[in-house]
């Protein structure tokens, strides 16, 4: 006895990535921020990278006291962190030691992020915009960041 209904179709399958010899793992998803969350998050975002600058020139300093790097290619990673910067500047023509400069530059304001963002969402939490577990998840965010996330954007900058 054969039965005639349709065969069931399966569900879409969930993306999955691949990692060599472990197999696959299904994709994370991240919770979405509230509109509050995503103020606070992107007033932390544009904090730190206000700040870079002032991070960066003790590094840079420090590079070009010890002849590692020319004080032109000083400038050269400054305004490729100045949040007014105009134009991105051509990364392919750049140095070795100014590409160097710049990942230990991002990697050092990479570290000093949490320091930055920690007043701002204790006093988004003290004025009740967050709970302590929005604060932590845009804390735990702000620590995973990839480094250059704290570049300025290419193009135009927004008058």
């Amino acid at each position: 006895m054969t039965s005639s209904a349709p065969p069931e179709t399966p569900a879409p399958a969930t993306p999955r990535r691949r990692i060599a010899v472990f197999g696959s793992i299904a994709p994370q998803p991240r919770a979405l921020l509230s509109p509050a969350a995503r103020a606070v998050f992107e007033r932390i975002v544009a904090t730190i990278a206000e700040q870079a600058p002032t991070i960066a020139r003790p590094l840079l300093d420090r590079s070009v006291a010890d002849g590692s790097l020319t004080r032109d290619e000083r400038h050269e990673v400054l305004a490729d962190l100045e949040p007014t910067a105009r134009d991105a500047p051509d990364r392919t023509r750049q140095s070795f030691a100014v590409r160097r400069a710049t990942r230990e530059v991002l990697a050092a304001v990479r570290r000093a992020a949490p320091a930055i963002a920690q007043p701002i969402l204790a006093e988004a939490v003290a004025d009740e915009r967050l709970t302590t577990a929005q604060a932590q998840r845009i804390l735990e965010r702000v620590r995973d960041f990839p480094a250059a996330v704290f570049r300025p954007a290419a193009g135009p900058a927004a008058a």
